[in-house]
């Protein structure tokens, strides 16, 4: 069986949610710090990185699903 967390802000509204608002607010070239990750949004994509790691994403809800399931 495998279980799926759930967030909250998915029942009540993603913009109530702060990360949610955080990346939604990024203008291309602006970086924020969420957790332990940089998130930088580009001309083409959002990019999330670590020490560990380096990710692209082409739209909003797939950078903020990804970055919701690692905090």
């Amino acid at each position: 069986m495998v279980y799926v967390q759930t967030n909250l802000y998915q029942f009540i509204s993603l913009s109530d949610d702060p990360v949610f608002r955080k990346i939604n607010n990024l203008k291309i070239g602006d970086e924020i710090q969420i957790d332990s990750f940089k998130v930088r949004k580009t001309e083409r994509f959002y990019e999330v990185e670590n020490e560990d790691l380096h990710e692209l994403f082409n739209s909003l809800d797939k950078c903020y699903s990804f970055i919701s399931s690692l905090i």
